[in-house]
C-alpha cells in the first residue's frame, strides 16, 4: 500500500511538472512573439515617417524652386517693361532728331542731294564754298551718325527685348511644371499619411509594453526637465545671451508640440530645417535655411563625440532631407513631418549621415 502511495506521488509530480513546463513555453515564446511584433510595427512607422520626411523635403525643394522662378520672372518682366520704354524713347529721340533735322536743313533734308547743290551754288567766292562744302560734310556726317547709332540701340534693344520675352516663356513653363510636381507629391504624401496612421494603429495595440526607443526618449526627457528647472525661463522671443549646450537645448524644448508646416520658420509652426535656424538665431547664431545648406554649417562631429545642441543629419550625402538636434542620451529634438509635431526621438534610425557643431 506504502509502495503505491509513493508511486502515485511520483506520477502526480511527474505530471505536475510537464504541465508547468508546457505552460511555461508557450508563455515565454508569446512574449518573445509579442516583442517581435511589436518591433517590426515600430520598424513600420520609422520607414513610413522617414518617407513622409523625403517627401516634404522634395516638396520644400520645389516650392523653393518655384518662389525664385516668380522672383525671377518678376525680375524679368521689369526688364522687360525697361526695355519697351527704352525703345519708345529711342523711336522719340529718332523724331526729336529728324524734326531738327527738318528745321535746320528745311528743303535740303526733304528734297535729297540736288539741295546740298544748291547751297553750293549759292556761295559767294571759292572760300565761302569750301567753307559751305565743309560745313555741309560735317552736318551729313553728323546726322549719319546720330541717326546710325539710335537705329543700332533700337536694333539691340528689340533684341534684348526678344530674349527677355523667351526667358519669360521659359520661367512661365518653368512654374507650371513645378506646380505639377507640387501636386504629385502631395497626392503620393497623402496615401503616405494614410499608411501612418495604419502602422501606428498597428503599434497601439501594444502599448502597454514600452520600448527600447521611447525608454530612451523618457530618460531624456527627464534630463531635459532638471536641466530646466536649474535654468533662467527663457521666453519664446530672441535675444537670450548665454550660450550652451543646456541653454539651447532647454529653449528648444519651450517648442515640443508645435506643429509641422512647410517652410513654417516659427514659432507657431516649424519645417525641420526652419525649427533648428530659429532656435539659434534665439542665441544669435546664423546658420542656413535648409537642410542642404546646414549641413555645410558649422564643423564637422563624429557620432561618438556629439554633445547636446548638435544638429544631427539624415537622408544621404546626395540627400539629406531631414535634421534634428542632439540632446544628449542618444535621442533627439526635431520637427518630423506633415501631421506630427517637435517632439523628442531616440536615435535609432538607419539613416543618420553625420552632425555639425555649430555653436
Amino acid at each position: 500500500m506504502r509502495k503505491r502511495i509513493l508511486s502515485l506521488l511520483l506520477i502526480l509530480g511527474l505530471v505536475t511538472t510537464t504541465s508547468i513546463t508546457a505552460f511555461a513555453e508557450p508563455l515565454s515564446d508569446s512574449l518573445v512573439n509579442q516583442n517581435e511584433v511589436y518591433k517590426q510595427a515600430q520598424n513600420k512607422v520609422e520607414d513610413i515617417e522617414i518617407s513622409i520626411e523625403k517627401l516634404d523635403s522634395d516638396i520644400e525643394k520645389i516650392m523653393i524652386q518655384v518662389d525664385q522662378a516668380k522672383v525671377k520672372m518678376g525680375k524679368t518682366q521689369l526688364e522687360i517693361e525697361k526695355s519697351k520704354k527704352d525703345i519708345q524713347d529711342a523711336e522719340d529721340n529718332i523724331l526729336e532728331e529728324e524734326d531738327l533735322f527738318n528745321k535746320r536743313m528745311r528743303s535740303m533734308y526733304i528734297n535729297g542731294v540736288d539741295s546740298y547743290i544748291e547751297v553750293l551754288l549759292d556761295s559767294e567766292g571759292i572760300e565761302d564754298l569750301i567753307s559751305r562744302v565743309e560745313n555741309i560734310k560735317k552736318i551729313v556726317e553728323y546726322d549719319n551718325d546720330i541717326i546710325g547709332g539710335l537705329t543700332d540701340k533700337k536694333d539691340e534693344i528689340e533684341d534684348q527685348k526678344e530674349i527677355l520675352e523667351n526667358e519669360k516663356t521659359k520661367l512661365a513653363l518653368l512654374t507650371t511644371d513645378n506646380e505639377v510636381k507640387i501636386s504629385s507629391l502631395k497626392d503620393k504624401k497623402q496615401k503616405q499619411i494614410v499608411l501612418n496612421e495604419e502602422a501606428k494603429k498597428q503599434r497601439r495595440l501594444y502599448a502597454g509594453m514600452v520600448s527600447e526607443g521611447q525608454a530612451i526618449v523618457n530618460i531624456s526627457m527627464n534630463q531635459i526637465n532638471a536641466v530646466k528647472a536649474d535654468s533662467p525661463k527663457y521666453t519664446l522671443s530672441r535675444g537670450a545671451t548665454s550660450l550652451s549646450s543646456n541653454s539651447i537645448v532647454a529653449y528648444a524644448s519651450n517648442f515640443l508640440g508645435t506643429p509641422y508646416a512647410w517652410g513654417g520658420n516659427g514659432p507657431s509652426n516649424f519645417d525641420c530645417s526652419g525649427f533648428v535656424k530659429y532656435v539659434y538665431a534665439h542665441f544669435g547664431v546664423s546658420i542656413g535655411r535648409s537642410t542642404s545648406d546646414q549641413i555645410n554649417d558649422g564643423s564637422y562631429v563624429s557620432r561618438e563625440n556629439l554633445q547636446p545642441g548638435d544638429l544631427i543629419f539624415f537622408g544621404s550625402s546626395s540627400d539629406p532631407h531631414h535634421v534634428g538636434m542632439y540632446v544628449g542620451n542618444n535621442s533627439y529634438i526635431h520637427s518630423p513631418s506633415t501631421g506630427d509635431v517637435v517632439k523628442i526621438s531616440a536615435l535609432t534610425r538607419n539613416d543618420y549621415i553625420g552632425a555639425r557643431r555649430v555653436k
